[in-house]
């Protein structure tokens, strides 16, 4: 588990599901925590194998949403015929749901059954932001693991034992709000990561000027999910930089703002509207 950054109690209950795993569990954590990276580890474990020899492992599925930005009932229904087939000897079979929360009520119902009489030997990993995003009768028929965000002195250290400097480690955890996972992929400038491209842009808002903000709009509001994240990771710089030594103002507004302007979003209102309050506001 060296390969990952944890927060010790996470590492502990981590250990103790690898070592006495039952037939499905629930990742649970905001993105950018690094819950894929969790996944794949205890897949790896548990099917022993090294985590870079998972994508061709014949025991394992590794479902992510697609640009439907949800999960129909149709993968579950593979899944299914996946799980029928013979596993031969003792070798286990692991199924990896990332995003479990943008399963339809359809796939979600489907994949129930799965859970309340899964096959023997077969392990359900779902990850998901939060508990209630699903169905109360998935959260119940699962273990639930949640990560929690690494002290900033374990994540300085594992990222310097990684080869990267101090002041790129620091500028990273400023822009990730201390997300492991985001910071993973800030550092290794991997500009093609959803939350790489959403942290950019949080901080853009954040330092440009109210007539810089309100041009961004009309290609924000075409995003939903995209608007999202950048609230979300507005939200972490914001109680990151609350947590610290000087607190201000200017970042208390800046969170109770991204906040407000979420929850309109995912009540569905009026996108342009949700922005124009927000960047004026800022």
């Amino acid at each position: 588990m060296d390969r990952i950054v944890l927060h010790p109690v996470t590492k502990t209950k981590l250990q103790n599901f690898i070592d006495h795993p039952s037939h499905a569990l629930l990742i649970v954590g905001p993105r950018g925590m690094g819950k894929g990276s969790v996944a794949q580890q205890i897949a790896a474990n548990l099917l022993t194998v090294q985590p870079h020899q998972l994508a061709s492992h014949a025991y394992l599925r590794h479902i992510t949403v697609g640009k439907e930005q949800s999960i129909a009932i149709d993968t579950v229904r593979e899944l299914e015929h996946f799980l029928s087939l013979r596993v031969p000897g003792k070798s286990n079979r692991i199924i990896i749901i990332e995003d479990a929360h943008t399963l339809t009520n359809e796939a979600q119902n489907a994949l129930l059954k799965t859970l309340e009489e899964p096959p023997e030997r077969t392990t359900i990993i779902l990850t998901a932001t939060g508990e209630r995003n699903l169905l109360p009768t998935i959260r119940s028929r699962a273990a639930v693991l949640l990560v929690q965000r690494p002290a900033p002195e374990t994540l300085q250290t594992h990222f310097a034992d990684l080869g990267h400097t101090s002041s790129a480690i620091q500028k990273a955890y400023l822009m990730s709000g201390g997300l492991p996972g985001l910071m993973t992929a800030l550092l290794a400038t991997d500009e093609e990561h959803p939350l790489v491209i959403a942290a950019t842009t949080a901080r853009e808002i954040i330092q440009k000027s109210t007539f810089d903000r309100l041009a961004m709009i009309d290609q924000l509001a075409k995003q939903k999910q995209y608007c999202l994240d950048v609230l979300a990771i507005m939200q972490q710089m914001s109680h990151l930089t609350l947590a610290g030594s000087k607190p201000t103002k200017s970042w208390q507004n800046i969170l109770a703002q991204s906040f407000q302007a979420s929850q309109q979003l995912q009540a569905s209102a009026q996108p342009k509207l949700v922005l124009t309050n927000l960047m004026l506001n800022l």
